[in-house]
């Protein structure tokens, strides 16, 4: 495949992981162990960039504001004062970045009535034909499943499952007005992931999204990187089963890449498989990948745990995780644009 003249692996650069980092982790909205995903395959192709190629726009501090003010509104719960005011922020925010920015609106039907969200879509570079989707999911789930009983009817604040990757999302905006690609690139921020209470009304928002991509530009994605719960202080992203099936040069370089940087965030063992953003996605042949840390800090059943209870707050999250994440991502698509792109006359 060309554009892997870069050595899409970086062997070079690559770090190594303890014992206890290649264990399994578990899934995440399926609520019990899954199978773990294969270590991304790797071969050696070309050279290995030096290390005055990488870049260092992200900006931690912006990023960790970001965070932070998500979760000033009060949790985003579709229906809400505090998700609509959240929403205009939001769009604001890709607007100081991205050339053309709309909110993909739809609703979903409940036993109560119809309930109103929506998608918030950034791009840059948008007159460039071949690109790269970033996402991550913006709502924060209406139920605590995993408080203390008798309080799990509260909303979460979604510090880490949701804000952390939007956070990322909206200062890499920043840096690829600033810093363009070679190629376009398409923020989407999906509504409705987790609301729930089963997985029958999550992915609410990447479903409808994935329903309404046309086939030409479903076809024009490269790749893509869904970001979910990567903000906590302790990250650790393995690698994701059915992201590995379809799109795992994504994780391979962006491990690599990680290592180079001198962060130690992405893990090459202890794969988890899980149900998220990125499924609807693959389905339109998108060649996603899902980084994911569940370990926040012990899936529930193996310890503390804050994933969708009331504890999901900013003081367990950090801005070195979202540096270590934002950087990584940097480099990915100033580095590697073209990952996956089809030869010419293949589409």
């Amino acid at each position: 495949m060309r554009h892997l003249a870069w050595a899409v692996v970086l062997l070079a650069l690559s770090c190594n992981d303890s014992a206890a980092a290649r264990q399994g982790n578990q899934a995440k909205h399926t609520e019990k162990p899954a199978a773990a995903a294969s270590t991304p395959k790797v071969s050696p192709e070309g050279a290995a960039p030096s290390a005055h190629a990488y870049t260092n726009y992200f900006d931690a501090t912006r990023s960790w504001s970001c965070l932070v003010k998500q979760v000033q509104f009060g949790p985003r719960v579709p229906g809400t004062a505090a998700h609509k005011a959240c929403r205009r922020y939001l769009a604001a925010e890709l607007g100081k970045s991205c050339s053309d920015v709309r909110e993909q609106e739809f609703s979903v039907q409940l036993a109560k009535g119809s309930l109103g969200m929506a998608n918030i879509i950034g791009r840059i570079g948008v007159e460039k034909p071949r690109r790269v989707i970033l996402a991550a999911h913006w709502d924060s789930r209406p139920t605590a499943d995993y408080n203390p009983p008798g309080t799990r009817d509260q909303p979460i604040p979604g510090a880490n499952d949701g804000a952390s990757g939007v956070a990322i999302l909206v200062e890499l905006a920043r840096v690829f007005h600033d810093h363009p690609p070679a190629v376009g690139v398409d923020l989407v921020l999906f509504d409705g992931e987790d609301y729930g209470p089963g997985m029958d009304m999550m992915l609410l928002g990447s479903k409808y999204f994935a329903k309404q991509l046309p086939d030409s530009q479903a076809a024009s994605y490269n790749y893509g990187v869904l970001l979910d719960m990567v903000g906590d202080k302790t990250l650790d992203i393995h690698p994701e089963g059915n992201s590995d099936a379809v799109a795992d040069l994504v994780f391979a370089s962006a491990y690599e890449i990680s290592c180079a940087l001198g962060y130690r965030a992405f893990k090459q063992g202890g794969g988890i498989t899980i149900e998220d953003d990125h499924l609807p996605l693959i389905s339109r042949g998108v060649r996603m990948y899902d980084f994911i840390d569940f370990n926040y800090p012990n899936y529930p059943g193996r310890g503390t745990s804050y994933w969708h209870t009331t504890q999901d707050t900013p003081d367990k999250c950090s801005a070195q995780s979202l540096e270590a994440v934002g950087r990584t991502l940097e480099n990915l698509l100033l580095l590697f644009p073209h990952l996956y792109e089809p030869e010419p006359g293949k589409g």
